[in-house]
């Protein structure tokens, strides 16, 4: 049977780790419990050595950093420990040294009397306002466990949809960075070679021999200034895109292109529906969670929206009528919106089209690769297959003999 390392703590609350073997990792799980032990990490033994590494030691923090904290902190926390205690087990448990310095940082400010909430505030570049705000209604509201899985629940949403999307867009990325240097090659190096066996020749080339000769000229003498000027076109583009007016184009364009726009707007709208949604579950005001909410979209279009429906709230209409009086949100999610407000149940609503519209920007995403992928194939394949054929019609016509 496979090993795997574990972390866990006894029923004393001293927190223990070792390797053991199990048929998976459930079953790890499973066989810690029965000793009486809560499980908080469980690992293959193959990647737990990883971290222990000097390589591995301190990395930059990242999301999915937060997402472990929160699996571990919910733990925790829903087993009754002290929060103090909480968060010194979770900075042992943290095997990124920058994140052990982030809990360390918070265990001081709740040690010195402050809330979790304030502590947490008090490392705002890894803990985001929308974090906090859960934890304090938690807190407040004396729901704290089920406040932290809700933050799991959402942390592991964010997570799955960005690697489901990279990962679709990986193939056809490879496949134009393959085909890309491939046609360099036979440009720049192997179609120079025939060309000067066929100037030495002295015989007439076909027109497509002739115009892929001029072509591979051209690419061999301007090639690197094309680069640069990509290269050129890509920094000033990033750059623009840093300023206001030139992000929010960008964003503007990418709701609005062909293709992948339908599938921008609905990763948008599920976002926009699972932050508010998770936020309202939690009593926070409704205000300040459609401010913590317009923080958290990427789209600068979508997130300039939510100030609409702000002033749409503030003046009695609701949010159904304001999210339709601006035309960017589907009849679904209008709708939905409608009959959560009709129910009193907004927030369940609004976490159903999330998943409405989740499910949809996978199946979109994967309609889209499928197209994708045989048409990068068949443009690559053309080009080649065109490069290919003009050398064999010139070869073929050097050894024609005259009869």
């Amino acid at each position: 049977m496979p090993e795997f390392a574990y972390k866990a703590i006894k029923n004393t609350g001293q927190l223990v780790d070792g390797i053991r073997a199990a048929e998976n990792e459930a079953a790890l799980v499973a066989d810690l419990r029965q000793l009486g032990f809560l499980p908080l990490h469980v690992s293959p033994k193959s990647r737990s050595g990883l971290a222990r590494l000097p390589f591995f030691g301190r990395t930059r923090l990242t999301s999915q950093d937060r997402l472990i904290f929160a699996r571990q902190l919910s733990t925790l926390v829903r087993a009754g420990i002290p929060l103090d205690r909480c968060l010194a087990l979770c900075r042992d448990l943290a095997e990124n040294e920058a994140l052990r310095d982030v809990i360390e940082g918070s265990l001081k400010e709740l040690r010195a009397g402050k809330s979790l909430a304030k502590s947490l505030a008090s490392r705002s570049d890894f803990f985001p306002p929308l974090y906090v705000a859960m934890v304090r209604a938690g807190e407040a509201s004396g729901t704290l466990p089920h406040v932290l899985d809700r933050l799991v629940e959402f942390e592991e949403f964010k997570q799955e949809l960005r690697g489901y999307l990279v990962s679709a867009l990986i193939y056809p990325a490879l496949l134009v960075t393959v085909g890309g240097i491939a046609i360099s090659i036979l440009l720049g190096f192997v179609v120079p070679r025939f060309a000067q066996v066929f100037e030495e020749a002295g015989r007439e080339l076909p027109l497509p021999t002739w115009i892929l000769m001029q072509v591979a000229g051209v690419f061999r003498r301007y090639g690197w200034v094309a680069a640069l000027i990509g290269v050129l076109a890509f920094l000033l583009g990033r750059q623009w895109i840093s300023t206001p007016a030139g992000r929010r184009r960008w964003d503007q364009w990418k709701l609005e292109a062909p293709f992948i726009g339908p599938i921008a707007l609905k990763l948008e709208i599920a976002r926009f529906a699972k932050t508010f949604g998770t936020l309202l579950s939690q009593t926070v005001p409704f205000i300040p969670a459609l401010r913590l909410t317009r923080e958290v979209l990427g789209n600068r279009v979508m997130a300039d929206a939510v100030e609409p429906l702000m002033q749409g709230v503030k003046r009695g209409q609701g949010l159904a009528g304001p999210m339709q009086a601006l035309g960017l949100f589907p009849p679904l999610a209008v709708q939905l919106a409608t009959l959560g407000e009709q129910t009193g149940k907004l927030d369940a609503m609004l976490l159903q089209v999330s998943e409405i519209y989740d499910r949809e920007v996978r199946t979109a995403t994967k309609r889209l690769v499928a197209l994708v992928e045989p048409a990068v194939i068949l443009f690559m394949g053309l080009i080649v297959g065109a490069i290919v054929i003009s050398t064999l019609l010139a070869i073929v016509s050097i050894n024609e003999v005259p009869f």
